[in-house]
């Protein structure tokens, strides 16, 4: 499921903004952005995630930010700069980089400068954790709406197949009329020829009965249906089986479609295949 989490401390010295985001996703990834000041806390922060969120795409964020000057400006690291100036200098010639511009350069390197601890020593473990269990639970509320509305459009496309499928059933008993009544045309003109094999028709005639009769895949498929919603009742997520439950769905749908033999019922069936995609589209946002 979807999902967003927000939460924030704020006093006098400093604010904590903790931020979740969580995407559709079949397993579980999970990615940090944190400030270098709780950068050390990346591993028990993924720990908390884990225990909350099953799967999903989950993007974790930390913004820290210092008030009233409580960050330093910080200071030049003036060892270091003479170490970059002198290297800069040894590969360019004085043509080639003025004073100033290889100060710039200089400005510009890795570490050049040094920055006071306050903020580490301002952020609380505690506090952090606290906020990230914030967020997790405004998530989670997110998530569960997004699975409530998931819920209800899994129900309403089953409901969807399960109407067209009585539509085929009001339809079949029409198109077993006009079975027959081809068959019967065959049957006279058989009757009319020196050359027909009675048995041999019987058999094919057998044969050719059992491959329209689509009986039993409607049986299936209603209980394919039935079954699908007394899943989604449970209290415990089914996304899995959800899926195979449709997958079940599919190969029926299928076969009432090849044995159908007429135009209105295979209609039918292209509505039902469609209504079966979107419930495959759905169920992978289903843990």
């Amino acid at each position: 499921m979807t999902g967003y989490g927000h939460a924030k401390f704020e006093n006098d010295q400093m604010s904590i903004d903790v931020e979740i985001k969580s995407l559709n996703s079949k397993f579980l990834d999970i990615s940090t952005k944190l400030p270098k000041e709780v950068a050390a806390y990346e591993n028990e922060i993924k720990k908390i995630l884990i225990e909350k969120i099953v799967r999903g795409k989950v993007n974790f964020s930390v913004e820290i930010a210092l008030k009233n000057g409580m960050g330093s400006a910080g200071t030049l690291n003036q060892s270091l700069f003479n170490h970059y100036k002198r290297e800069i200098r040894s590969v360019t010639s004085q043509e080639e980089l003025s004073d100033a511009d290889l100060v710039k350069e200089v400005l510009r390197m890795p570490d050049i400068m040094e920055y006071s601890d306050t903020a580490n020593d301002l952020v609380d473990k505690k506090q952090l954790f606290s906020l990230t269990n914030q967020a997790l639970v405004e998530c989670e509320k997110f998530r569960v709406q997004e699975g409530q509305a998931a819920e209800s459009a899994l129900g309403t496309f089953a409901k969807n197949i399960d109407e067209k499928l009585a539509l085929i059933k009001q339809k079949d008993p029409e198109r077993i009329v006009a079975i027959k009544d081809r068959i019967n045309e065959s049957l006279s003109e058989l009757a009319a020829s020196d050359k027909s094999d009675p048995n041999r028709f019987e058999q094919e005639l057998i044969y050719y009965i059992e491959k329209l009769d689509i009986a039993e895949e409607i049986i299936r498929l209603q209980n394919h249906i039935a079954y699908f919603h007394e899943t989604l009742t449970e209290k415990e997520s089914q996304g899995k089986k959800l899926g195979f439950i449709s997958q079940e769905m599919g190969r029926e749908i299928n076969t009432i479609g090849s044995k159908a033999n007429n135009s209105d019922i295979q209609k039918l069936v292209v509505d039902m295949k469609d209504e079966l995609e979107k419930i495959k589209e759905q169920v992978l946002n289903v843990v």
